[in-house]
């Protein structure tokens, strides 16, 4: 029976006297996901339970230890033991199970455990930072690193303390929570634009800027209209599997989409209400590509889309395509300011082509042409790391050149978000130009309630 001691639980067993000693009885159970990628919280837990660090060590320094993640536990400490290994000369207790832990860490990173391959380098604690695209791919089922100071993992205490196999369960499972299971619902996601159902929750600088579901009140001047907007995608992950380099993946997202306008107009001597409905459905496959020699990565997106008009009539058959260089620190990715800001350049390449199976209604008939268009989104997102201040600014432009069909897309969108937690939000956006699904018209401002996860 497996002993599985979280970073929390340990942190109130080395409340006492001595702290218990895990350092020969550790068990990593299975550190590789479905994806055969390496899970870092999981192999964040096995280090602390292999090299543990008494409570006198964590309160010491200004800033207070994050003691309910892992990850961040072993990010905090590797840091901290960086910045005070000069001035501290020789480790002791303490110090020396943490020097012996990134050492290991770095063994990981480095490629010299045959278990695992990296998809890039880094150094110890740059790996479990939460910004960290650094990942482990496990070349072999349920691969075990090796971690060659564990037998030199200093004792904390008076004496280690033995643990048995029956004995052990019970104490592990009073002391520390449970790991919270998978979910059926952990795949699901629900965004704003079909073209970022691929971006999953845990990459926090593509899932800052994705565009939300909403429901909005706006008003348009070209129009001379008032509107409630409703937008929502939902989109279920699957087949998510490993592909060529370590690192690299595909995966398959189907997904529906449904938008609702309940347009008033008061152009007229009379205002008149109209209310349109579309619907859609497609399946988004999403191709994440990295290089061994770089932490470099490209992010590819195909998406065919069917796209139902009720109220014209019109039928639309789309195939679309996305290309998303990351580059660590430098585009699609957050650059990290010292006064509370983040800030992350966009540069997303872009294809969209058309065919109408049926152009609709005679009135809409001529405005519906075939298209191809290729071109690019640029923008940015800045967003507050200030818990007090929970704001993203995100704005984009997009422009597309009509290979094929008489309108070239050039659309401007801001979107001003107070997040009230991690996926609801109270969102002020503005656009302006050709929408780059139709083609049409619009600039219109709104208030919008949003969400995304």
């Amino acid at each position: 029976m497996q002993v599985r001691l979280y970073p929390y639980a340990v942190a109130l067993l080395m409340a006492a006297p001595g702290a218990l000693c895990l350092a020969q009885a550790a068990d990593p159970g299975n550190l590789c996901g479905p994806d055969h990628t390496l899970d870092k919280d999981r192999l964040a837990a096995y280090l602390l339970q292999t090299y543990p660090v008494s409570t006198a060590y964590l309160s010491v320094g200004r800033d207070a230890a994050p003691i309910s993640s892992a990850r961040a536990l072993v990010a905090w400490l590797l840091k901290k033991r960086a910045a005070e290994r000069n001035a501290s000369g020789p480790c002791s207790g303490d110090s020396c199970n943490i020097d012996h832990m990134a050492e290991d860490v770095q063994r990981l990173v480095d490629g010299k455990d045959d278990g695992f391959s990296p998809s890039g380098r880094s150094d110890a604690a740059a790996f479990f930072r939460e910004d960290s695209r650094i990942t482990l791919s496990c070349t072999v089922t349920e691969a075990r690193p090796v971690l060659p100071h564990a037998s030199q993992a200093a004792r904390m205490g008076v004496a280690p303390l033995a643990v048995s196999g029956a004995a052990a369960a019970p104490a592990a499972a009073s002391a520390a929570p449970s790991t919270p299971s998978s979910s059926w619902m952990d795949p699901l996601r629900v965004r704003g634009n079909p073209d970022q159902l691929s971006i999953d929750h845990r990459d926090k600088a593509g899932y800052a800027s994705v565009e939300r579901a909403r429901v909005t009140l706006a008003n348009d001047q070209v129009a001379q209209s008032r509107t409630n907007d409703v937008v929502v995608y939902a989109g279920y992950s699957l087949d998510k599997r490993p592909i060529g380099e370590a690192g690299s993946t595909y995966e398959a997202v189907p997904y529906v989409g449904f938008k609702q306008n309940r347009v008033t107009s008061y152009a007229g001597a009379t205002n008149e209400v109209t209310t349109t409905r579309t619907s859609q459905v497609g399946l988004l496959s999403a191709f994440h590509f990295t290089h061994p020699d770089s932490a470099n990565t490209e992010d590819l997106t195909a998406r065919p889309d069917y796209l139902v008009n009720n109220t014209d009539g019109s039928r639309l058959l789309t195939v679309n395509f996305t290309l998303t260089p990351v580059r660590p620190g430098v585009l699609n990715d957050f650059l990290r300011w010292g006064n509370g800001l983040a800030f992350k350049p966009i540069l997303v390449g872009q294809s969209r082509n058309g065919i109408y199976i049926n152009r609709g209604d005679p009135d809409v008939y001529d405005q519906h042409r075939d298209f191809i268009r290729l071109g690019a989104q640029a923008g940015f997102t800045l967003s507050s790391t200030n818990p007090a201040l929970p704001l993203d600014f995100t704005t984009t432009f997009t422009g597309l050149k009509a290979l094929r069909g008489d309108r070239s897309i050039h659309y401007w969108k801001s979107v001003l978000t107070y997040n009230l937690n991690q996926n609801m939000g109270l969102s002020l956006d503005y656009s302006n130009g050709l929408l780059p699904d139709s083609g049409d018209p619009e600039r219109k401002w709104g208030l919008a309630v949003s969400s995304k996860f």
